[in-house]
């Protein structure tokens, strides 16, 4: 066994929980099925089928199966893979990234033996599943599929995984729910920066916006592709709210990614809004990476004024604390010199005015606001690279880019072969970031391409276009949001 497969997969009597999961908790019980189905077919994909391993595998399996097929209705447990969705027993899970991530290797295997589906009877034994995965991993091999096989007590599913376009339109209220949640945060904040230029006050109400934030940040987790897709698409003309929403949005994916609390992301965000409405009534927002500001001792001066303008609005909770610690850090180097005011000693900015910059940043070159000149995703993510380390923390720039990838969610691109594409997934972690996960900009067959996928090699991508080129943008908005 090589060190590769040691280390892909658990020891086999640790593959299946023996603990099955009450069906009546769809979601719960389809995740705990997808987990057993995964890791056993795991563990047959890297062994020989009649390997101890994988027969250790089975035996672990198959008291759960047996525990939680006799409380199932119809004594049938079937799983069935469209793109990335998967169904147990006709529930469409709800997937954390993981899952996801597992739930692709699964839909490789399926892919690879031309089915879409399997559903596992109640008489169902080991040398049944046995049987079945044989005929999985010779199919897969072969590529032939799997129509001229029968296995007793299983019933395979025959066709190919993919999602069509009109089961990508029927699953559409998923990504439009995000899209609702997006939209109304831009709303809001929209009227709320028109109540604070009427009144010239920031005493304005946040709680609806706080709240929009709080369910942004559940959803990080599950659904941060189409959340990122969203922010670039330009579904409103560029102005300062629309930016401050995008900047509490990146924010709260860093945080997120640093691992802070759903509870501490949703504060940075709110911190990132609360920083442009006191920016409308007179304290400044610094431009880190372009201003040279004002000379130090005035810089500092200039900054405890602001302070002291905010002092009879904040109320010592969390908010309150980063609002001020945002207007006292502004305009401050990311390396501080000695000598300089902030104060007689080499220092660094605060982690969250860290983020909340180089955030800031980055959806200014988006939208094109404040003197930036609009740029592409791509180009956006190389100008913050080219400022690591100087004006922007490098680990926290790294992080920025190994989130969005080289070709940010939501980019179109021009492949070598010569089709246009809307990037919809970021790369693995460990695979290359030049070669993301696109979908053809084609109304007939928009399929996805995975181009860290060894099968499309020969495909790179050529370059990155605006949206507005041969009127792609209402085009990639649609395909994006159908994904």
């Amino acid at each position: 066994m090589s060190d590769e497969a040691e280390h892909q997969v658990e020891p086999a009597e640790s593959v299946v929980s023996h603990v099955s999961i009450d069906p009546e908790d769809a979601q719960a019980f389809g995740r705990f099925v997808v987990d057993s189905v995964y890791r056993i077919m795991k563990v047959a994909s890297i062994y020989s089928v009649d390997h101890n391993q994988t027969r250790q595998a089975m035996e672990a399996f198959m008291p759960a199966f047996k525990e939680s097929v006799s409380r199932v209705e119809g004594g049938t447990i079937s799983v069935t893979i469209r793109g990335e969705l998967c169904s147990v027993n006709g529930e469409t899970l709800r997937l954390r990234r993981k899952e996801q991530e597992r739930l692709g290797e699964l839909y490789t295997i399926f892919k690879a033996a031309v089915i879409r589906g399997i559903a596992f009877e109640a008489a169902m034994t080991i040398e049944d599943l046995v049987a079945f995965l044989s005929a999985l991993n010779e199919a897969g091999r072969g590529g032939q599929g799997m129509e001229h096989v029968q296995v007793p007590h299983i019933v395979i599913q025959h066709g190919t995984p993919d999602q069509s376009i009109l089961e990508a339109v029927a699953q559409v209220n998923k990504a439009m729910y995000v899209a609702h949640i997006y939209i109304r945060g831009l709303v809001k904040v929209r009227n709320m920066h028109q109540h604070v230029q009427e009144t010239r006050s920031s005493e304005v109400p946040t709680g609806v916006v706080r709240r929009i934030l709080q369910t942004v940040s559940e959803l990080l987790s599950d659904d941060d592709f189409t959340i990122l897709g969203l922010l670039p698409l330009r579904l409103v003309p560029p102005d300062i709210s629309s930016h401050s929403v995008n900047t509490a949005i990146y924010a709260m994916l860093l945080a997120d990614r640093l691992g802070l609390s759903p509870q501490m992301t949703a504060y940075v965000g709110v911190a990132a809004i609360y920083q442009d409405i006191d920016r409308l009534v007179g304290i400044s927002v610094g431009h880190r990476d372009r201003d040279a500001g004002l000379d130090s001792h005035r810089q500092f001066s200039a900054n405890l004024r602001d302070v002291a303008l905010m002092l009879d609005h904040v109320d010592g909770d969390v908010i309150s604390t980063l609002r001020v610690l945002l207007t006292y850090e502004r305009g401050c180097a990311f390396e501080q010199e000695v000598g300089r005011p902030f104060y007689r000693a080499p220092r660094k900015l605060h982690l969250i005015c860290r983020i909340i910059d180089l955030c800031r940043t980055y959806d200014l070159l988006i939208q094109g606001l404040q003197g930036y000149k609009t740029r592409r995703p791509d180009l956006a993510i190389q100008y913050v690279q080219s400022r690591a380390g100087e004006v922007f923390d490098p680990h926290l720039t790294e992080l920025l880019v190994s989130t969005l990838g080289l070709f940010p969610i939501g980019t179109v691109v021009r492949l070598s072969s010569g089709e246009s594409a809307v990037v919809i997934r970021t790369p693995a972690p460990a695979a290359d970031p030049r070669r993301p996960v696109v979908r053809l900009l084609n109304r007939r067959d928009p399929m996805v391409i995975d181009l860290s996928d060894a099968r499309y090699e020969h495909i790179e991508i050529a370059g990155s276009l605006e949206q507005q080129e041969e009127g792609m943008e209402s085009n990639a908005s649609q395909i994006f949001l159908l994904t």
